[in-house]
């Protein structure tokens, strides 16, 4: 899930996300990924369903993050039908 590696000082943690298909799951994810401690930076890709994030983040906060934004299992949890 998360593969944690170092390139120089900065940490680089990359996060396998469910396929991201609109605009708004990538605004969702931008919003809850912005106030992690520990985050200096992050890239989406949104295609590849992929998360990077630069910075002394603990990955477990940031996985629940995740979950709790609805980004947990195979979709977002705004085009699902049982969102609720």
């Amino acid at each position: 899930m998360a593969d944690e590696s170092r390139q120089g000082a900065a940490e680089t943690t990359s996060i396998r996300v469910p396929a991201m298909l609109c605009r708004t799951c990538v605004r969702l994810l931008s919003r809850h990924v912005r106030d992690v401690p520990g985050i200096a930076s992050f890239e989406i890709d949104a295609a590849g369903g992929l998360l990077r994030v630069r910075g002394p983040v603990d990955a477990g906060e940031l996985l629940a993050t995740l979950a709790s934004a609805g980004f947990a299992g195979d979709r977002c949890r705004h085009l699902r039908p049982d969102a609720g």
